[in-house]
């Protein structure tokens, strides 16, 4: 069945128009995908024993940690922030 006639049928069954369902749709998915990029977030930095990236570049700068798996983890956690920082502005645009 193709999304445009499920959105439809969906709407007319729950009473909701077409524009709500998807907007409130999309703002549940950016909702959950952000808690799972939160906790992924938090188990890294866990790991780490810090409370930001920057914390973690500066461990890894001073020699504190071992440098070639955790510089990895540090590119990860950048771009976690980054994806983060995407999802709240779609969040705030809604």
């Amino acid at each position: 069945m193709e999304t445009v006639t499920v959105l439809r049928e969906a709407s007319e069954r729950l009473g909701i128009p077409e524009d709500t369902l998807l907007r409130e749709s999309f703002t549940s998915y950016l909702r959950e995908r952000k808690r799972a990029l939160m906790a992924e977030r938090f188990e890294m930095l866990s790991r780490h024993g810090v409370n930001s990236p920057e914390e973690l570049k500066g461990r890894i700068e001073e020699g504190e940690v071992p440098e070639h798996s955790t510089w990895e983890d540090y590119i990860e956690l950048t771009n976690l922030e980054d994806e983060l920082a995407r999802l709240e502005d779609h969040l705030r645009s809604l």
